[in-house]
C-alpha cells in the first residue's frame, strides 16, 4: 500500500470513529454510517490507481474450488469466521437479493464466492492483494464484493434487528431463571473492540483499548 493509501485508510477510520462516537448520534444517522463506510471502499478501490496498474495478471481459483471445500468445520471457521452451515444460511439469505441480480447479459459471481471473499477481507489481515490471490480475482473486485455483500445486509437489517415480542422476552426469561435462578431478564450485553489499523488524529487517547491497541468497543444486545 502506497503512502497516499495508508493516508486515505487512516483518514476514512478517523471520520467513521468520530460520527459513530459522536455525542449527538441518533438512529437517524446510522444510514448516513453505513453509506460513509460503503463510499469508504470505492474511495480505496480508486486509490489503488495511484500506482502503476498490471494487466494480464495470472489468476486461479484453485484454492477456493478444490482447497475450502475439504477442509473440516474447525478450518473452514477460521477462514471464514462461522461455521459452513451458518455461512451456507447467510448465503440462502442473499442470494435473490436485487443486488445480485445483473442488470446485463454479464452473469455476476456465484453469491458464495462474494461472500467468501467479503468474510476473509474484513476478518484477516489479509491486505486486497492477499485476498484476490487467495481467490483468483482482480483487486478492485475485491472491493466491488464487498460494496455487495455490505449493502445487501444492510439492507436486511429490520428484519433481524428489532425488539423482541412477548414471546421472544418470556422465553429468554424462563432461560436465564432455569441457568442461575435469575429474575426479571429479557436480554444480553456483550461487546468487542475494532481494532484500528492507525490510531485516529484526533482525539487518539479516547480509542487507546486496555489491550495496547487503538479501536473503538461495540456493544451488542440479545
Amino acid at each position: 500500500m502506497s503512502y497516499k493509501q495508508k493516508e486515505l485508510q487512516q483518514l476514512i477510520e478517523s471520520k467513521l470513529v468520530e460520527n459513530i462516537l459522536d455525542e449527538d448520534f441518533t438512529d437517524s444517522d446510522e444510514e448516513e454510517i453505513s453509506e460513509i463506510f460503503i463510499l469508504s471502499l470505492l474511495a480505496l478501490n480508486e486509490a489503488r490507481y495511484l500506482e502503476p496498474r498490471i494487466y494480464n495478471v495470472a489468476k486461479s481459483q484453485y484454492w477456493y474450488n478444490n482447497i475450502l471445500p475439504s477442509y473440516n468445520d474447525i478450518r473452514f471457521k477460521k477462514i471464514m469466521r462461522m461455521l459452513p452451515e451458518n455461512f451456507k444460511a447467510l448465503v440462502n439469505n442473499l442470494i435473490d437479493h436485487p443486488m445480485f441480480q445483473s442488470n446485463n447479459t454479464k452473469q455476476q459471481a456465484p453469491v458464495e464466492l462474494q461472500l467468501a471473499v467479503f468474510l476473509r477481507r474484513l476478518g484477516s489481515k489479509e491486505d486486497v492483494f492477499s485476498v484476490c490471490s487467495r481467490y483468483g480475482i482482480a483487486e478492485g473486485t475485491v472491493l466491488l464484493f464487498c460494496k455487495r455483500i455490505m449493502k445487501a445486509i444492510i439492507s436486511l437489517k429490520k428484519k433481524y434487528i428489532k425488539w423482541p415480542t412477548e414471546h421472544a422476552r418470556e422465553f429468554v426469561h424462563d432461560g436465564f431463571k432455569s441457568i442461575g435462578g435469575i429474575e426479571d431478564i429479557i436480554g444480553a450485553v456483550d461487546g468487542t473492540h475494532f481494532i484500528l489499523q492507525n490510531a485516529p488524529q484526533k482525539d487518539k487517547y479516547l480509542y487507546f483499548t486496555r489491550k495496547k491497541r487503538y479501536g473503538f468497543t461495540l456493544s451488542r444486545n440479545s
